[in-house]
């Protein structure tokens, strides 16, 4: 039966919302159109409405169908019918009025609207043919009988910017194996593209399946969701032929005034463009620094997202040309909070919109005035490779550029007023996927960050938490969206920089898409007075995978050489969420931690490890060489001092496993760390349980198992060194430690860190062997 709902005035100030009942009887008056002077709300059925999970009368995906769902809602008696709109979660997850009539981001119905609207008797709607694996929301109201716009309902769905109870969002199943049947390559000239489609069935098995025997499973999926050539070959896996019909290019959402040959719009594909299989195409008069969108369409499949095979976005690199400085400019009137009282140039116009400016190539080198002080307020997307920072004529003369990342006011709301929220910003890898845009990874080349001081100096930790200042900050360095596109990076390099008050993360992927970083180099950098988001000094790992794709590869080639981190808590420094994922054969790991100085790395809480990565893919590489750990504390500091190195368990797929793990030293704080290996709390490298030492000893691993020991640093003497015989003032700032009542300066380092960390004797093994941080030598 019909489960209806009459919200009434009193219900809604009373109960929030009245049970439903089945039976037809409807609640409340006959006609509350005429008791009303306005419609009231009803609500999508959610578990956050009616407690129940899996409600199979419920708004829902259908799972079976992977990118249908059914729209579910309670009735209101009297209502000439309700309006529903929707679209990408994307652009409507701030919960704006304004953004909900922005129909750039909201799905177009088949009559060419932007909103539907259903009869009185209807409390559910299907939809079909939506983008797979992604994310939208919806919106209704119930409309008045008299039609008067201000006598329909208020909109549920929206949020109202921050009533996240009133989202209601749907996120679509993955896509079914799909052959990567479009390619494209830069032509000579720079300002073309080579685009080939291959055609080839058995090209496409071949490049899907992990192992042989995959090979029938994966024919079967494509003939059971693609149409091939009607030739007689279509059950000869080595013969058949997709069909395919057009060539669609178009300018990307990121540059849509990009110029194109018209015929490139809607290519009908001809029989003769095809040689064995393949076609290929030279498009030229490209705009230079634009995207492009390129796709292979069968015209037989009555759904875009069906019809389409897959989509790929490709660049067109112009020559960067010079650096560009960006002059530092403080507007009296800048309506940012902060911006003024901090003397801060903002970077939202340059930087923030960078990958959308067809007049700035990839690769553009920006530089910042040493000495002086920028900031973001928004997210700023990296969806185009640049190189920020300092002015090196600055840097020569010592000084540096500090950018803020938010953290220096607070955020306005959708009217320009101030909210009490801390506002603070991070960079963010790629970007959400547009309406009406396909899904296709975004390729970005090298993005550099050198010689900047990072920092967000209003954020907040764990110890403002609990002496009731305000939550601790949940801000980053380099984030990612949850339903972001996928992505790939030529690379991502961090040097000569400092980092300061980056509470939950440093650098985090997360989403279903692919993550690839070609290449990450993190060096010569100083990171303190970050993390210490929970009481156990977590939040995400300094590099925090998310384990969730079997062919993503963020460690592919990854260093962390020259790096001090100080008394910065975290989950570990290197995650992959200890997903236990059959990865790809091609998927292996390749990670260096080399000469790089720790102290008090993460000492709130046990399992606070170096390499928190139980599941390592087959045939990947680990090296841990010519770091040294410290512990410092004073002799009357009581705080806790863990410290723990490695979580390995398992080595997937070929079970290889090589690693490098020697000349490591350390120097404590009690008499208790004076031999080798007491450094560690737990989780030893040198463990023959899920560690380096249980792990089998490959011919590539150099080195013997003692090497796997952290040695306890001596004099030249043989005296074994303390933390404060080694730097000049090495211990936390805050010495009244009380576990029972956390305070902000627990884990903040000494105020002239640069001069606290220098060497007060320096062993010659730390020179010889060139251990640890090489700065504090001088």
């Amino acid at each position: 039966m019909k489960k209806t709902l009459l919200y009434c005035l009193t219900a809604i100030i009373g109960l929030g919302f009245a049970s439903c009942k089945d039976d037809d009887e409807i609640m409340g008056p006959a006609n509350p159109a005429e008791d009303y002077n306005r419609m009231p709300m009803t609500m999508f059925r959610l578990e956050e409405n009616t407690n129940v999970s899996d409600d199979p009368y419920g708004m829902r995906v259908l799972t079976e169908e992977l990118n249908s769902v059914i729209l579910a809602w309670y009735g209101v008696s009297g209502a000439a019918g309700y309006e529903i709109k929707f679209g990408p979660e994307a652009g409507l997850t701030s919960g704006l009025e304004e953004h909900w009539t922005d129909t750039s981001r909201l799905y177009q119905w088949p009559d060419g609207s932007y909103s539907k609207i259903v009869p009185a008797d209807q409390l559910t709607l299907r939809i079909d043919d939506l983008e797979y694996e992604q994310g939208y929301r919806f919106a209704i109201r119930v409309l008045h009988p008299d039609g008067n716009e201000s006598r329909h309902s208020k909109w549920y769905g929206m949020g109202n910017g921050r009533e996240w109870a009133e989202q209601a969002g749907l996120v679509t199943e993955p896509r079914y194996a799909t052959p990567k049947m479009v390619k494209a390559d830069i032509a000579e000239s720079n300002d073309a593209f080579i685009v080939s489609i291959d055609i080839n069935v058995f090209d496409h098995v071949k490049e899907l399946a992990t192992k042989e025997s995959e090979y029938q499973s994966i024919f079967e999926d494509f003939k059971k969701n693609f149409d091939f050539v009607q030739d007689g070959t279509q059950n000869d896996m080595a013969t058949a032929k997709f069909k395919v019909d057009k060539l669609v290019i178009t300018p990307s959402k990121d540059t849509p005034d990009a110029s194109i040959e018209s015929k490139w719009l809607d290519y009908t594909l001809q029989p003769t463009d095809f040689k064995d299989g393949v076609a290929t195409f030279r498009v030229g008069g490209l705009t230079m620094n634009a995207k492009y969108e390129i796709n292979a369409i069968n015209v037989s499949k009555p759904a875009i997202v069906d019809a389409r095979y897959n989509s790929i976005s490709k660049p067109i690199y112009g020559d960067p040309g010079a650096p560009i400085l960006i002059e530092h400019k403080v507007w009296a009137k800048d309506p940012i909070p902060g911006a003024v009282e901090y003397n801060a140039c903002p970077l939202d116009t340059v930087i923030g919109q960078f990958a959308n400016n067809v007049r700035l190539a990839e690769g553009q080198v920006f530089y910042l005035e040493g000495g002086k002080a920028y900031y973001f307020y928004e997210n700023p997307v990296i969806a185009k490779g640049f190189t920020l920072a300092t002015n090196p004529d600055d840097v020569a003369l010592g000084k540096r550029a500090t950018v803020y990342l938010g953290g220096i006011g607070v955020r306005l709301d959708e009217y320009g007023a101030e909210t009490a929220e801390l506002n603070t910003s991070n960079f963010m890898f790629g970007r959400q996927r547009q309406a009406g845009e396909s899904d296709f990874p975004i390729e970005v080349g090298s993005v550099i960050f050198e010689n900047i001081d990072f920092d967000c100096p209003k954020a907040t930790n764990f110890g403002h938490q609990e002496t009731g200042v305000a939550s601790a900050s949940g801000n980053y360095f380099a984030n990612m969206y949850s339903d972001g596109m996928e992505v790939v990076f030529e690379s991502l390099e961090i040097r000569n920089c400092s980092f300061q008050r980056m509470i939950r993360g440093f650098l985090r992927v997360q989403g279903k898409k692919d993550k690839t970083f070609k290449k990450i180099v993190v060096d010569g950098n100083l990171f303190y007075n970050c993390g210490y988001y929970d009481n156990n000094g977590r939040g995400y790992a300094w590099i925090a995978g998310d384990g969730a794709k079997t062919t993503s590869n963020i460690f592919r080639d990854f260093s962390w050489t020259n790096n001090t981190m100080y008394d910065s808590p975290r989950t570990a420094l290197i995650s992959d969420n200890d997903k236990d994922i059959n990865y790809a054969d091609n998927v292996k790991w390749n990670i260096r931690i080399e000469g790089n100085t720790f102290i008090n790395f993460s000492t709130r809480s046990s399992g606070r490890n170096f390499f928190q990565t139980r599941y390592v893919p087959g045939g990947s590489y680990y090296s841990f060489r010519r770091n040294l750990i410290v512990l410092a504390r004073d002799a009357a500091d009581e705080r806790s001092i863990y410290q723990t190195g490695a979580d390995i368990r398992t080595v997937k797929g070929s079970g290889e496993f090589s690693f490098n793990v020697s000349d490591n030293y350390s120097v404590g704080c009690t008499d208790n760390h004076d031999k080798d290996d007491k450094i560690f709390t737990g989780s030893q490298f040198s463990n023959a349980k899920n560690s380096f030492g249980a792990l089998t000893w490959n011919p590539g691993n150099l080195g013997s198992k003692d090497d796997l020991k952290v040695k306890a640093l001596t004099d030249d003497n043989g005296k074994a060194l303390r933390a404060t015989d080694l730097f000049t003032s090495p211990n936390p700032v805050n010495s009244a430690y009380d576990a029972a009542r956390p305070n902000p300066s627990d884990h903040e380092a000494p105020a002239d860190i640069h001069n606290a960390l220098r060497y007060r004797t320096l062993p010659s093994v730390i020179v010889e062997k060139n251990i640890g941080d090489p700065r504090w030598r001088n």
